[in-house]
C-alpha cells in the first residue's frame, strides 16, 4: 500500500491498490492502479485491462480501526474517473477503493497488510439490486431478483411501469391466494389482498403504487360501513324487507366493495391515466362520500370537509388556498351523495332505486339537484388561477341539473394549479427515492408531468412515474437504505426474502394491528405517514423483531400451512447443504438476500456464532430449527428495516 497522498481537502486521503497482472476480457479483471484525487474532489485512476465499468467505494479512516469496511460510493462508472467533492465531517477523513468489472464478475478490492482480499459492505452490484427491488416494490424475491439481473435496470423499469406486460397468469402461488379472496367479501379479506399481492406478485411497482394511492386519498372503511348498516340492519320481528338475515355480512361487503373499487382504480390509473382522472374518480368515490360527509353537505348547510382535505391533503398544500377557496368548493360540492342505482349505470343524474336491497343493484355517486347551490362560485380569486364557474340556476333562481358540471369545472381547475403537481410530484419522490427531495428533482419531475406530449396528455402518471424513477438520485449508492420501511414495508420483505407463505389473514394481520399500520383503517383523512422515521419507536421495533423471529421459525404445513417461511427448501434450491459444518455459507446466503451483503464482518460473525452454539452459547452442531432461529436473529437487524 502506498502512502496515502494528500490533497486540498485536508481531510481526504485516499488508499492505493497495487497493481495486478492484465487479465483476458473474458476473465475477471485485475486491481485497478494509478488511483488519485485531484484538488476539485474528482477520483482518477488507470484503465484496468477487461474491464467494462468500475466500482468505486468509500468510508471513513476510523473504519480502518474498528475493521469496518467501505461501502458502495460510485456504480457501474464506464469512465476512468468519478466526482467525490463531499467533505467529511470535522475530524475524519475519508478511504477510497476502486475495483474493475466485466461480464465475468467484478475484480478484487485489493489485500490487506496480512494478505488476503479487503473487505466490502457488500459489492455495488448485489448493494443496488436490493436497493432497486426495495424502492421499486417489496424487496427480494427469486423471481424479481433474477428478473432484474436478465433485464437490467432500465428495461427492468419499464417493463414495472406497464405492468399489463407481466404475465401472472403463470404465477401459480399468487393466484391460488388470490382465488378466495377477490373480489373481498369483507374488511379481513381487504386487507389479506394487500398482503397477498404484496408478498407474491411479479408486478411489484404496480402494488406499491396502488398502496400509495390508496393512502393517498385515505378513506376509513368503518366510516363506509356504518353507512351501509343503516341500510341493511339486522332483522328483528317482523322482518323488515330491506335486513341483513346474516348481519353484519352485506354491510362489510359493500364497504369493502367500496374500498376494493378505489385501489383497483388507482391501480390502473396510476399507470394507463392522469392524476385529473384519479382526483375525479376519488371525488365520486362512495368511500369517499361517506368518509368526508359529502352526503351532508347540501346548499342550506354546506359541510367543508371534503373541500378541505381535497384541497390540503390531496392536491396541494396549505400555503396555496385560502379559506373562502374551501367555502367556495364545499358550495360546489353541494348535492353530491350516493345511492342505489341499476348496475353499470354511470350517469348521477339517473334515478336512484329506493329498492337498494335488490340484486343488479349498486351504490354510486348521485347527484341531487335540489339540495345543490346553484349560484355562482369563484376559486383562488384574486390569483393568476382564479376559476369563475357560472351559476347553474333556472330563471326563478332554482338549480338545474347543469349544477353537476361544477365539480368537474372545480376539480379541473384543482388539477391544473401549478401547486398540485409540485405537491404530488414531491410525495412520489419521497415514497420512491428521499425524503428529503431537492427543489431540482421537484422540478424535473414537473416537467414531466407538464409535458402535453405525453401518450396521455398532461398529468400523465404512467410518465410521471418513470420520470420519479429515473431520477439519477435514484441510482446513487450514497442514498441506499437511507429510508425506513413502514411496517407493512417491512412485513411483505420479510415474507418475500424468505418464501413466506401468507394467506394474508393468520398471523399477518395481528402484527400489522400491533405496529398500528392497518391499510383502510385510520380514522383520520390524511393517510399513514410516508416518513419511515415516524415509524421508529421502541414497541415498533420490538414488534417487528418478534414477527421476524416467528415467521421464520414456523413451518407445519398441517396445523398451519398458511403462516411461515419455506427457509430450508430455498437454501437446497440455491445450491447450500444445510448439513453441520457449513454455517458461514448458510449465513452469507441470508446476508446476500437480505442486505445485499452490507453487514460488517463482526455483524456476520455474530450470525455464524448464533447459529453454531445452543441457546446456553455452547458450540453445537445446528439442526434446521436453529438455522430458522438464525434468520428470524438476522430479520431483526437494524439493516433489515432500512430501504
Amino acid at each position: 500500500m502506498r502512502t496515502p497522498r494528500r490533497t486540498s481537502f485536508a481531510a481526504l486521503i485516499i488508499i492505493m491498490v497495487c497493481a495486478g497482472s492484465i487479465p483476458l476480457f473474458a476473465q475477471v479483471p485485475g486491481e485497478v492502479t494509478g488511483v488519485v484525487l485531484d484538488g476539485s474532489g474528482t477520483i482518477s485512476w488507470d484503465p484496468a485491462g477487461g474491464a467494462q465499468d468500475y466500482n468505486v467505494y468509500r468510508g471513513l479512516t476510523s473504519w480502518l480501526h474498528s475493521g469496518n469496511p467501505p461501502r458502495c460510493h460510485g456504480d457501474e462508472i464506464t469512465a476512468t474517473s468519478f466526482p467525490s467533492p463531499a467533505d467529511p465531517a470535522l475530524g475524519q477523513a475519508f478511504f477510497y477503493l476502486v475495483t474493475a468489472e466485466a461480464a465475468a464478475g467484478e475484480g478484487t478490492p485489493g489485500t490487506v497488510t496480512g494478505g488476503g482480499d479487503r473487505d466490502l459492505l457488500g459489492s455495488c452490484d448485489t448493494v443496488m439490486r436490493n436497493h432497486y427491488l426495495d424502492r421499486l416494490g417489496y424487496g427480494w424475491d427469486e423471481w424479481t431478483s433474477n428478473r432484474l439481473a436478465a433485464l437490467g435496470f432500465d428495461a427492468y423499469i419499464d417493463e414495472q411501469l406497464d405492468p399489463l406486460s407481466i404475465d401472472e397468469s403463470s404465477n401459480t402461488v399468487l393466484n391460488t391466494r388470490l382465488a378466495p379472496l377477490e373480489p373481498p367479501d369483507d374488511h379481513l379479506e381487504l386487507l389479506a389482498l394487500d398482503l397477498v399481492k404484496g408478498t407474491y406478485a411479479r408486478r411489484q411497482l404496480e402494488q406499491h403504487v396502488a398502496s400509495f394511492f390508496s393512502n393517498h386519498f385515505s378513506t376509513y372503511i368503518g366510516s363506509v360501513y356504518q353507512y351501509y348498516t343503516g341500510l341493511f340492519p339486522p332483522c328483528g320481528q317482523p322482518a323488515l324487507p330491506n335486513c341483513d338475515p346474516n348481519f353484519p355480512a352485506r354491510a362489510l361487503l359493500r364497504a369493502a366493495s367500496d374500498e376494493y373499487l378505489e385501489q383497483e382504480t388507482f391501480r390502473d390509473l396510476a399507470f394507463y391515466g392522469t392524476f385529473g382522472e384519479m382526483v375525479e374518480f376519488s371525488a365520486r368515490s362512495p368511500a369517499m362520500i361517506y368518509f368526508l360527509d359529502t352526503f351532508n353537505n347540501i346548499a342550506v348547510a354546506p359541510n367543508e370537509n371534503f373541500a378541505r382535505e381535497l384541497l390540503e391533503l390531496h392536491t396541494m398544500d396549505v400555503d396555496t388556498y385560502v379559506h373562502s377557496d374551501i367555502e367556495e368548493l364545499a358550495r360546489i360540492m353541494t348535492g353530491w351523495n350516493v345511492c342505489a342505482k341499476l348496475t353499470g349505470t354511470t350517469d348521477p343524474l339517473d334515478p336512484c332505486d329506493i329498492r337498494h336491497w335488490r340484486e343488479g343493484r349498486e351504490f354510486v355517486a348521485n347527484f341531487n339537484i335540489p339540495n345543490h347551490d346553484c349560484g355562482s362560485k369563484v376559486l383562488f380569486a384574486g390569483t393568476v388561477q382564479e376559476t369563475f364557474i357560472p351559476d347553474s340556476c333556472d330563471g326563478v333562481g332554482q338549480p338545474t341539473a347543469a349544477g353537476a358540471d361544477d365539480l368537474t369545472l372545480a376539480l379541473d381547475a384543482i388539477v391544473a394549479h401549478p401547486a398540485t403537481a409540485a405537491f404530488i410530484a414531491r410525495k412520489l419522490i419521497q415514497r420512491f427515492v428521499t425524503e428529503n427531495p431537492t427543489q431540482g428533482m421537484i422540478d424535473a419531475v414537473v416537467a414531466e408531468w407538464n409535458d402535453a406530449g405525453n401518450p396521455n396528455g398532461v398529468g400523465d402518471m404512467g410518465e410521471v412515474l418513470r420520470a420519479v424513477l429515473t431520477l439519477p438520485a435514484l441510482r446513487d449508492p450514497d442514498r441506499v437504505r437511507d429510508k425506513i420501511k413502514t411496517p407493512v414495508e417491512h412485513l411483505i420483505s420479510a415474507m418475500r426474502a424468505v418464501r413466506g407463505k401468507t394467506d394474508g389473514a393468520l398471523g399477518v394481520i395481528n402484527y400489522i394491528a400491533l405496529l398500528q399500520h392497518i391499510p383502510y383503517f385510520l380514522l383520520t383523512p390524511e393517510g399513514y405517514s410516508e416518513i419511515g422515521g415516524d415509524w421508529i419507536g421502541t414497541n415498533n421495533m420490538l414488534e417487528r423483531q418478534n414477527f421476524g423471529l416467528q415467521f421464520s421459525t414456523h413451518n407445519d404445513p398441517v396445523t398451519e400451512p398458511d403462516f411461515g417461511a419455506d427457509i430450508i427448501p430455498l437454501l437446497q434450491a440455491n445450491g447450500i447443504s444445510t448439513a453441520p459444518g457449513n454455517s458461514a455459507a448458510i449465513v452469507d446466503f441470508f446476508i446476500d438476500i437480505l442486505f445485499g451483503g452490507a453487514l460488517t464482518p463482526e455483524e456476520r460473525q455474530e450470525a455464524i456464532d448464533y447459529l453454531d452454539t445452543d441457546d446456553n452459547g455452547i458450540v453445537s452442531d445446528y439442526d434446521d430449527l436453529r438455522i430458522r432461529e438464525t434468520v428470524g436473529f438476522l430479520l431483526g437487524y437494524a439493516q433489515f428495516q432500512e430501504q
